[in-house]
């Protein structure tokens, strides 16, 4: 992911905390606040809570390759925090990928194009 889509400054992170607005997932917690950019920023949070380095490093890419992958669907001008919760070291790429799409689409930051596909039969 490019950088200018990366939150990378602890202030940055701790505004999103005090500012933003959160939904939760067995596997996600996904903090947003709007940061008046032309494009959303994403940080992301692995807690050694998860496991070993390998462990967190494994999560931290699965979920920037997951946010890499929906960042065209995203509507621009947030700040998103993703915390991985504990049962995402095991949960895999792709069960991290659809917690993804359900906080999304409950944080309304899908783009209005995502929505109409979503919706068309």
């Amino acid at each position: 992911m490019d950088k200018r889509y990366r939150l990378s400054q602890r202030r940055q992170f701790e505004q999103v905390r005090r500012l933003g607005r959160s939904w939760a997932h067995p596997l996600l917690v996904l903090l947003v606040v709007e940061n008046g950019l032309s494009h959303s920023r994403f940080g992301f949070l692995v807690s050694k809570r998860l496991g070993s380095a390998v462990v967190r490093n494994r999560v931290k890419r699965w979920l920037r390759e997951a946010t890499r992958a929906r960042l065209a669907y995203v509507s621009p001008g947030w700040d998103v925090v993703l915390i991985a919760r504990e049962p995402a070291a095991e949960a895999g790429f792709w069960r991290i990928g659809e917690a993804l799409d359900v906080l999304l689409r409950r944080a309304a930051l899908l783009s209005e194009q995502t929505r109409e596909a979503d919706s068309t039969p």
